[in-house]
């Protein structure tokens, strides 16, 4: 226990210096961090897919196209670009089993390669919902939203993190592990999106997981 508590302090003190406003509108997005060890969303939808790329080669894939397990003929087409696959004996993902996907990185150059998202549905109800797993979460972390190419939103760990403050210390510990956050995370969107973005600094990555799309019709638990 007394371990736990100093990677909660050491955690809060190094995020500290980047405490910040979360940008969230409340009459535009709506962001839910899950109960704690939830992985996927507990929200109500019309249609809703998921992404758990365990079928995907260990490897960068330049191009990537998934249905999140609805098929091709589902109303959901997701084209990943700059993906890279990685297996949990390299680093974590949910529930320690299987692939989660990750942004190209290096640990010499200084370019910040993201990895992104386009999407598309063919259902008259527009894509409104996005929400995933983010494991591992560390500074710099970052998930930035497009709609034809302008950025509509933008949610950072410094976000998160004021959230967690939001809540108090005894909330945040129920969601560390090994001194880092790990949450699943649900982007409830009353303006419309067609592209996400994910991203770190330089040198490093992102670990994300159990990406979902879809309609949303009842916003699910956690707290805002």
């Amino acid at each position: 226990m007394a371990s736990q508590r100093i990677c909660l302090f050491a955690f809060l003190a190094a995020v500290q210096i980047l405490i910040g406003l979360v940008n969230v509108d409340a009459s535009n997005v709506t962001v839910k961090i899950e109960p704690a060890w939830r992985t996927e969303s507990s929200a109500r939808f019309e249609y809703v897919g998921i992404e758990k790329f365990d079928s995907l080669a260990e490897r960068r894939h330049n191009e990537y196209v998934s249905h999140f397990g609805l098929g091709s003929s589902g109303p959901i087409t997701g084209t990943y670009s700059n993906l890279v696959i990685e297996p949990v004996h390299r680093y974590e993902c949910v529930d320690r089993c299987g692939m989660y996907a990750t942004n190209p990185f290096s640990r010499t150059s200084r370019v910040l390669t993201p990895f992104q998202l386009r999407l598309r549905s063919t259902s008259p109800s527009v894509i409104n919902f996005f929400g995933f797993y983010w494991t591992v979460m560390k500074p710099h972390d970052a998930v930035t939203f497009y709609n034809n190419g302008v950025e509509v939103f933008s949610f950072t760990e410094r976000d998160v993190t004021n959230l967690f403050r939001k809540y108090g210390t005894e909330e945040l510990e129920k969601y560390l592990i090994e001194g880092k956050v790990w949450c699943f995370i649900s982007f409830y969107f009353y303006i419309p999106f067609d592209q996400v973005k994910f991203e770190q600094r330089p040198q490093t990555h992102i670990q994300t997981d159990n990406h979902m799309v879809g309609h949303f019709t009842h916003r699910g638990e956690g707290f805002s």
